[in-house]
């Protein structure tokens, strides 16, 4: 064996060490290495789970292209989020939907060259990743004196709707998010022979990724470099599955449920709100709407002129 490689021709050797150069073996060499944590904070409960879990199996795959870092997802709603706030338990970057941070908590982050769907913009501290919208679901069996339920009181007020007729469980027409929809065409009695129907093309069911203010610059480039994975075509290919759509203009959404389709082709195009005025607003516009929903009319007035002046 020792005579071998003494006299094996150079050139056999080097083009044995080239064969391994074939980029569909090479991993990247991450300039960091070590563990970075992304805390994935939610408003909407169906989303904690769910994509959480969507995100790790991102995670994972994108450790094994890219040598050295691990990323940790840790989900949890926003009181769990300010808690830890308050105790100085911050994460290396956030996964978060419009208006449940503030931009003081971010550093800059590099802009994505990705075509973005018409209505979405990045912003010089967070760069949208997915989003949702809202649906009708009606009942088939639905009667003239059938009874309503909002998924919240902003959406409630935004759409003049009163105070809930009957929990989600038994009310006849209901007003809610995407994914809370689908799963109870799929999955809930009553509603497989429903009708859905978008309500408009507005959401704040946007999610973003930002870099905590703290972070060093190879987590930094780390983070970036993750948040480019999520946006390519592969990956946003998989959010559909969810209820979710993918922010790339080029690419067409696949709805989970052949009911959803008129719903995601008026969300291909939305009307959203920046992030963080949302979350500046957001307290102020939940008591006007509280509010509104038992009458009171100059809280209405309130909210309409406040919603107004937040809308792109």
């Amino acid at each position: 064996m020792i005579l071998f490689l003494l006299f094996t021709p150079n050139r056999l050797v080097s083009g044995a060490q080239e064969s391994y150069k074939d980029p569909r073996f090479i991993r990247t060499e991450q300039a960091y290495r070590g563990t970075i944590t992304i805390y994935h904070i939610v408003r909407h409960r169906p989303y904690q789970g769910s994509l959480s879990n969507w995100l790790q199996k991102r995670a994972d795959e994108y450790e094994k292209k890219h040598r050295g870092s691990f990323i940790r997802i840790e989900g949890m709603d926003e009181a769990t989020f300010y808690e830890r706030l308050e105790h100085g338990r911050r994460a290396d970057a956030y996964s978060f939907f419009s208006g449940s941070l503030y931009p003081d908590l971010l550093r800059e982050i590099a802009q994505t060259e990705i075509p973005m769907r018409d209505g979405l913009f990045a912003t010089n501290r967070a760069i949208p990743y997915c989003y949702s919208g809202y649906a009708k679901l009606v009942r088939s069996d639905t009667s003239n004196s059938s009874k309503r339920y909002y998924v919240n009181d902003v959406l409630a007020a935004y759409l003049d709707g009163g105070a809930d007729e009957a929990d989600e469980g038994h009310a006849d027409i209901l007003y809610l998010d995407l994914r809370r929809a689908g799963d109870l065409i799929r999955y809930k009695d009553g509603f497989a022979s429903s009708s859905i129907e978008a309500i408009d093309r507005f959401t704040d069911a946007v999610c973003w990724i930002g870099i905590d203010r703290d972070a060093d610059d190879q987590k930094a480039e780390v983070i970036r470099s993750f948040t480019e994975w999520l946006l390519a075509s592969e990956q946003q290919q998989k959010l559909n599955a969810l209820g979710l759509l993918s922010v790339r203009a080029d690419l067409r959404d696949t709805p989970p449920d052949s009911l959803l389709k008129p719903v995601f082709k008026c969300y291909e195009t939305i009307e959203t709100i920046d992030p963080f005025l949302w979350h500046a607003a957001y307290d102020a516009l939940k008591e006007d709407a509280a509010a509104a929903r038992r009458g009171d009319p100059d809280a209405k007035q309130r909210f309409e002129k406040r919603f107004g002046e937040l809308k792109r």
